[in-house]
């Protein structure tokens, strides 16, 4: 492990691919009505990937930065290693999803099946999640601009993280099925990468910084979740470019204080045993691309209790372990292939 990157970080990590799976355990038919009952507590968990883009900047801000500084490393070099990571899983069961998915949209929707699914694959939108990898191929691919960017002064940086940001909430979290959403997501989420750039420039001085300032940060969250629920942004409205322009999406902004809070919490609570959370910390990665699957296979779980916590613990559960079976049984039946093709066993790290 980078002697920067501790434990804290890997947890918020963990944190984040959790919160991801139970956002979109409310996704069944049945359970739907439950993002509202469970307001604002849903604004809590919702859009957690903003924590994950964040974490990718500090990560890349350690690993990266030096090396491509340095030489050491090009953007082609970073773009195949990136897509090396992705490709195995995307070229089989993001494939597959593509072709299942756009086949029963095509026919539903009176779309040409064969031209929909090239849509889904091009646009990762056959799952939920799966957006992320054509968008974070895209976010590497500005690794230059990166590099010019961790290389600017902190007044010229600070001036664009905030026009960034502006931009961000002006044009809301995209649609990830429109033709451009890649490119939309990456105007969303890259002043948040940029966060992390800054932040991983000195991750301890950084966590010296946030210490003892959880009620401060805990205060600053709920402040933005009473402006949400104010505004009227009682959910996560996926929009295309324009579509509610002249709102404010804040997700950002709290999702921003929400990690730094739980990244203070996790620093300040390192030395004590969380067996589940690391666990979860471990695979989180496998566990943000591997449970869209088995979510699509369980969209008609019932509601039954009256009060939905139990059917969401359970699509939550179902899908977290589901997925892993999955991912453990397409590693077993690749590995039976011949070597030249043992190099698209998933490997998701």
């Amino acid at each position: 492990m980078d002697s920067q990157i501790n434990i804290g970080i890997l947890r918020l990590r963990g944190l984040a691919a959790l919160l991801v799976v139970v956002g979109h355990a409310f996704h069944p038919d049945a359970l739907n009505p439950a993002q509202y009952l469970f307001n604002p507590v849903f604004l809590v968990i919702s859009s957690a990937t903003v924590i994950f883009v964040l974490i990718a900047g500090m990560l890349f801000r350690v690993r990266t930065f030096p090396k491509l500084s340095e030489g050491r490393t090009s953007t082609r070099e970073i773009l195949r290693r990136r897509w090396a990571e992705l490709s195995g899983l995307y070229l089989t069961l993001g494939l597959f999803l593509a072709l299942v998915v756009g086949y029963k949209e095509g026919l539903r929707e009176g779309l040409n099946p064969a031209l929909h699914a090239a849509k889904l694959f091009f646009n990762g939108t056959m799952a939920h999640s799966y957006w992320y990898v054509p968008f974070f191929l895209l976010l590497m691919a500005l690794a230059p601009a990166h590099l010019w960017f961790c290389n600017q002064r902190p007044g010229v940086q600070r001036s664009l993280v905030v026009s960034g940001l502006i931009l961000s909430a002006l044009v809301h979290r995209p649609d990830a099925d429109a033709t451009l959403g890649a490119v939309h997501s990456l105007v969303y989420y890259l002043p948040v990468f940029w966060i992390g750039l800054i932040l991983g420039r000195d991750i301890p001085a950084l966590l010296a910084w946030l210490r003892h300032k959880e009620l401060f940060l805990g205060g600053a969250l709920v402040a933005v979740i009473a402006g949400q629920v104010a505004i009227g942004q009682d959910r996560v409205y996926l929009t295309y470019i324009g579509e509610r322009w002249g709102m404010v999406d804040l997700f950002v902004v709290q999702k921003l204080i929400f990690g730094l809070l739980f990244l203070s919490v996790f620093h300040r609570t390192q030395y004590m045993a969380m067996p589940l959370m690391d666990w979860i910390s471990e695979n989180s990665l496998k566990i943000f691309f591997m449970h869209c699957p088995i979510l699509i296979l369980i969209m008609w779980f019932p509601h039954v209790s009256g009060f939905y916590v139990p059917e969401i613990v359970a699509v939550t559960c179902i899908t977290i372990l589901g997925g892993l079976m999955l991912l453990g049984s397409l590693e077993r039946v690749f590995t039976q292939f011949k070597p030249i093709l043992q190099r698209h066993v998933i490997k998701l790290s």
